[in-house]
């Protein structure tokens, strides 16, 4: 029997929109829940992904409409975090260090992700990537090619 390699096939049958904006998480929430497609809460544990064998949080939201069968998220993309340091002189002891870390690094440019799952009809995806593009909060959006992404796994909820 020759060795059998363990493949993982993802489900990529949702929709992804990266989104440029300078607002805090839970204000972009805020604004996103005036819109008649959402009503976005804090879920209870935010997304994570181990970096540097450290589990690393992004803020996450989170809105189910049973009736439209449909699911929503408000993921951002990058956190700062405080990283272990093993320090033997005093160098770095008085001070802390920060390093950014981001949930899709190839997409480091975007600050959050909308992913929409379950039954979003076309005209309903382009009416709310036309909200997002007329909200003075937001610098701007596109829809991403799940197929192209490298790090497509970190956004399994």
């Amino acid at each position: 029997m020759g060795a059998e390699k363990l493949s993982i096939n993802y489900d990529l049958n949702y929709i992804l929109l990266a989104i440029r904006s300078q607002i805090e998480d839970y204000q972009f929430a805020y604004f996103l829940n005036k819109s008649p497609f959402f009503l976005l809460r804090r879920m209870q544990e935010d997304v994570s992904c181990l970096i540097n064998k450290k589990s690393i949080y992004f803020s996450s939201f989170y809105d189910s409409n049973e009736v439209l069968k449909r699911e929503s998220f408000l993921i951002k993309n990058h956190t700062v975090y405080t990283p272990e340091i093993n320090v033997t002189n005093e160098l770095f002891s008085a001070s802390q260090v920060n390093n950014t870390a981001f949930l899709i690094p190839e997409l480091k440019e975007f600050d959050y992700f909308i992913k929409l799952v379950g039954i979003w009809k076309k005209c309903e995806v382009l009416d709310l990537r036309k909200l997002l593009n007329s909200m003075k909060i937001v610098e701007s959006e596109i829809s991403i090619d799940l197929n192209k992404l490298r790090s497509v796994n970190n956004l399994i909820l």
